[in-house]
């Protein structure tokens, strides 16, 4: 994904204009050594220099810690395709208007292979033409997941044809972590990195 195409799709959520953080992020000395570490080689990997998410919510090293562990487990090393994870979060980012989740998994979708169609056309959700059966059965899932915190039968049939037992239970999990890593993001006034 070229740096103007990665612009434009992260523009489609813009952060909110003049806000300020709430818990402002630390400086890497000083956090604790594990947090400092996460958030130095993610800063690595993203080229960005240490996120914001990792330098605030690192101010609670406990927290941080379990957090992180828990987090990991559903993506990146959860059973569902990176691909797909990555649609569903930006779903949640979407519905949730969660701008800071939206700017960084945009990247973290084109990395994993979203087409830039594809992350332009999560704000139509699932009736957009350019999911497969599968894809769509996901966006589903989220919204109603968002919506109701249940699904409804006809919804948890698709989700049968199309995953494993362990993947619906992990779509689950991966629904509810993501919004509520929207709404303590938006809680704190965690910022979107520059």
């Amino acid at each position: 994904m070229t740096a103007p195409e990665l612009r434009r799709l992260r523009a489609l959520l813009p952060p909110e204009p003049g806000d300020q953080p709430r818990v402002a992020p630390a400086a890497l000395g000083d956090l604790r050594p594990f947090p400092a570490l996460v958030a130095r080689l993610a800063g690595r990997v993203t080229g960005s220099g240490p996120p914001n998410i990792f330098t605030t919510l690192g101010r609670h090293p406990r927290l941080f810690r379990s957090w992180l562990l828990y987090s990991a487990r559903l993506m990146p090393f959860g059973t569902l395709p990176r691909r797909e994870s990555e649609l569903v979060i930006l779903r949640v980012a979407w519905q949730c208007q969660a701008a800071y989740e939206w700017h960084q998994h945009v990247a973290i979708g084109g990395r994993v292979g979203l087409s830039s169609e594809q992350i332009a056309a999560v704000p139509d959700g699932p009736g957009s033409g350019v999911w497969s059966e599968r894809q769509a059965a996901l966006l589903s899932a989220t919204d109603e997941l968002l919506a109701s915190r249940t699904l409804s039968p006809p919804t948890w049939d698709r989700l049968r044809r199309e995953l494993s037992e362990r993947q619906r239970i992990e779509l689950c999990m991966l629904v509810g972590q993501y919004q509520g890593l929207a709404t303590a993001l938006g809680g704190l006034g965690v910022q979107v990195d520059d």
